[in-house]
């Protein structure tokens, strides 16, 4: 037994009509009386047919707005096979509002369409000017899409294509409604690929482009959300979603929010895809959600028919019906969902004041990256999972401004990859638990504890389930009790149970970063993806030599170990080495013997090998191996300007020669010549670092005036960058004692960092030197260093070292922002991670 056969919904009535119908705001109506709007997915070829589908859909006992969907080859610009289609008699799946002319539609209309039932165009395409063009000239005013939500699920269309399209047919929309009416556009950015993508970012997509239209003349716009696998995630997403568009959107912008029955694979049983519909229905008003486009029975297996469809209808109204509004939870809290959208909505807005041309160069910088997406504009690197708690889970973030998720903090085990069957496995956990027989799916929504913004738990929000293992306490003592039919076990890498069952691939660092193991080395180098990186590799150390030479620098072999080396910083050690019974170590940088060449070799550059045994944590940064490789550069007499010149002009000759010689490896690996335009072009931006600071504080980063930008820091700036930048004037005690300080600014180095664009952090780090025997020995001093381990090099610093500057270019880091790849480990042949064991 149904909803709908214990329950008539109280239905807005139908008055008399008047002249001009509004999409958007019988829906603000429908809304402030109390009622759902319920609609329908229909469409079909024939005008009659058409027309008895919104016939019957007015008729339902729910309160109703109509649907015209598109058929594919309309939605594709392939107008001359609907036409043939139609001329030959042969079905269509939709109906070709483009093909059949304006006084068709507006027949098929006549007497149905008003005010008390408007109809909303649907279609699915990247291409919708001619859309836009028919449904005005038929006396329609609302349809849907969206610049990215049409474009990456669909297709092959450039991202850059469709938003010029989408921005024109805005502009259409606006200019060609009839007189008198309000055009309403509907983002379809809730839905995406339809599952497996966490909700923040669903939500962050759905406001985006609702942004997007407005940008482009809209003043009325819907914002989407497809239910997804967690009732409890599904409410936080909705509200989310409707208070961004709060703080987002103008407040002249009629705006509401709809929601999507499951848009994944639907339950085969008549039961299961009732459940679900009604479980979604329940959502829609529990969260708040004005409207509700439904699914059918019949889902599964074919296309519905128009009783069908009218049968969904009446049983979400029902449903919905014997539904009470949730409670708000405070304003000054927020749910995971929240804050995970909105990181994704300020990263975007950070690209640029236009929505169009940010949300291009966020797909195009992976700061927005959709799982298991294959469009070629979307970069691809991130996955997700269901978590054991039923949640959708960020299990690879790549360059998106979020970490993933960890169940718990232990060093991590590495997990399979995702597999085909897995992937279909988790696709099917929603059709699975809502057809299985018996118990009831786990319906009632289950919301994670929100935050306030001193960090603590709103009043009456629920423990995080499983807080305390999977049988945990819960509030007020109780105990959760395991569902006969639990969420199936996650499939996906990494595949996540509660602590201490087992434990993801990634994890989250004290610093918010993800930690992501290499595969055994067998198998990692037999990996494309490594042949790849090490073909950039190549051409980039050919084009590197080649530049250096080309400006008189000579080539040494560093050494390997000696009796001391760079002191190192941030927790970083030095490997000790029994040197004929001599305490010696292995070179972490071989910045003191650069100097120590200068007056054979003027102008010299190493390709160094360097160990450094980085802490632990630092192995989630993805920008950190124990074994690396520097391009080490020095040159007498040098400013930190000419160093600086060096280092650019060196940065830009590899990225030239690179994509000469391997664009189509830098293509495969994902990369887009636009992601390196500006850096092409010779463009170099610089702040110092007290204005770096500033800019993290503003943006509340916690980051101190006295230390190194920390590695959380350095990519929040580096994401809000189109270009390399330099870093200037770091604090003394920040670096090295063999920093020059600014004899001009005491306490202030004349030293700096090149940060590359993207995400991808610091590339190079370098400074004038300290050459005076008393200052340096002054500098150990102060840095807490023991002059007597420096013997040899203080010997040299006595008879005279000479004043110079250099640089150093972390190779590996170098490959990494080439390719465009997540992590070191994945640029190395033989990666060794921080705290990881490895042959």
């Amino acid at each position: 037994m149904t909803a709908a056969t214990l329950a008539a919904p109280t239905v807005a009535p139908r008055q008399s009509p008047p002249p001009s119908p509004s999409f958007g705001a019988f829906v603000a109506e429908a809304a402030a009386a109390g009622q759902l709007v319920v609609q329908p997915r229909m469409g079909f070829g024939d005008p009659r047919r058409m027309r008895a589908g919104l016939e019957r859909t007015k008729a339902a006992v729910a309160t109703t707005v109509g649907t015209l969907t598109i058929d594919s080859y309309t939605r594709v610009g392939d107008h001359a096979a609907a036409r043939a289609a139609l001329a030959e008699g042969v079905p269509l799946n939709g109906y070709p509002i483009a093909t059949h002319s304006a006084e068709s539609t507006r027949e098929l209309l006549a007497g149905v369409l008003d005010a008390g039932f408007p109809v909303q165009v649907r279609h699915g395409s990247s291409r919708p000017e001619a859309i836009v063009r028919a449904l005005a000239a038929a006396g329609l005013d609302a349809t849907e899409g969206g610049p990215v939500s049409y474009c990456l699920p669909y297709g092959r269309t450039p991202l850059a294509e469709s938003v010029e399209n989408w921005a024109r047919s805005c502009e259409l929309l606006t200019t060609l409604v009839p007189a008198g009416r309000v055009p309403h556009l509907e983002s379809f950015g809730g839905c995406m690929l339809g599952q497996l993508c966490p909700p923040g970012l669903l939500v962050a997509l759905s406001l985006l482009e609702g942004m997007f239209f407005v940008r482009h003349g809209l003043r009325s716009v819907s914002l989407s959300y497809a239910q997804q696998t967690d009732p409890g995630q599904d409410v936080e997403a909705v509200r989310a979603l409707r208070r961004l568009a709060g703080e987002f959107l103008p407040r002249d912008v009629e705006r509401h929010v709809v929601l999507y029955t499951y848009m994944g694979v639907f339950p085969h049983t008549e039961r299961g895809a009732t459940r679900l519909l009604e479980a979604s229905a329940r959502l829609a008003v529990t969260a708040g959600a004005q409207r509700l486009i439904v699914k059918t029975a019949a889902e599964a297996h074919r296309i519905p028919t128009v009783a069908e469809n009218v049968r969904a209808l009446e049983t979400a109204a029902a449903a919905a019906a014997l539904t009470a509004p949730g409670r708000e939870p405070e304003r000054s809290a927020d749910s995971e969902v929240y804050r995970e959208a909105r990181a994704f909505v300020e990263a975007v807005l950070e690209l640029g004041d236009d929505p169009g041309r940010a949300l291009r160069t966020a797909f195009a910088r992976g700061v927005l990256d959709v799982p298991y997406c294959l469009h070629p504009d979307n970069a691809g690197r991130s996955r997700s999972f269901v978590a054991a708690d039923g949640r959708l889970r960020w299990s690879r973030t790549g360059a998106m401004p979020v970490a993933p998720y960890a169940a718990g903090r232990r060093a991590p085990a590495r997990a399979p990859a995702m597999t085909s069957d897995g992937l279909l496995a988790a696709l099917g956990g929603v059709a699975g638990r809502y057809d299985a027989p018996h118990e009831q799916p786990h319906e009632r929504p289950r919301e994670q504890p929100q935050r306030r913004s001193d960090g603590a738990q709103a009043a009456g929000a629920a423990a995080p389930d499983g807080a305390a293992g999977p049988a945990g306490p819960g509030l007020g003592g109780a105990r959760a009790t395991p569902s006969a039919h639990p969420v199936p076990p996650p499939v996906c890498d990494p595949p996540v149970c509660d602590p201490p069952l087992c434990v993801p691939v990634l994890l989250r660092t004290g610093a918010d970063m993800d930690l992501q193991t290499p595969p055994p080395l067998g198998e990692h180098l037999r990996s494309p993806q490594l042949r790849s990186a090490m073909l950039v590799q190549q051409e980039a150390l050919h084009a590197a030599r080649r530049f250096l030479r080309g400006e008189g620098f000579v080539e040494l072999l560093p050494p390997l170990v000696g009796p001391v080396t760079d002191p190192g910083g941030r927790g970083a050690k030095a490997l000790d080495v029994d040197y004929y019974g001599q305490p010696y170590k292995l070179m972490t940088s071989a910045i003191l013997y650069k100097q120590a060449s200068l007056k054979g070799f003027p102008r010299l550059f190493y390709i160094a090998p360097n160990v450094r045994v980085e802490p632990p944590e630092t192995a989630g940064t993805g920008r950190h191996l124990v074994e690396f490789h520097q391009i080490d550069v020095e040159l007498a007499g040098g400013s930190r300007a000419d160093a600086q010149e060096i280092a650019a002009g060196l940065l830009t000759h590899v990225v030239e020669h690179v994509w000469t010689a391997v664009p189509e490896v830098l293509r495969e690996l994902g990369r887009d010549e636009l992601d390196f335009a500006e850096l092409r072009s010779g463009k170099f931006d610089s702040c110092t670092h007290e204005e770096a600071v500033a800019r993290l504080l503003g943006q509340g980063h916690p980051q101190s005036p006295d230390a190194e930008i920390d590695w959380a820091g350095e990519k929040v700036l580096s994401l809000e960058a189109d270009r390399p930048f330099f870093i200037n004037d770091y604090p003394k005690g920040s670096r090295g004692f063999y920093d020059r300080e600014d004899p001009e600014r005491p306490g202030v180095l004349r030293n700096f960092d090149l940060i590359a664009h993207g995400g991808f952090g610091e590339l190079v780090s370098g400074s004038e030197r300290e050459s005076g025997y008393a200052t340096i020995v002054t500098r150990m001093r102060e840095s807490g260093e023991n002059p007597a381990k420096y013997a040899w090099y203080l010997d040299l610093a006595r008879e005279g070292i000479e004043p110079s500057a250099g640089f150093g270019m972390g190779l590996q880091r170098l490959v990494r922002f080439l390719t465009g790849l997540d992590a070191l480990w994945q640029v190395s042949a033989y990666p060794k991670l921080p705290g990881v064991i490895a042959p």
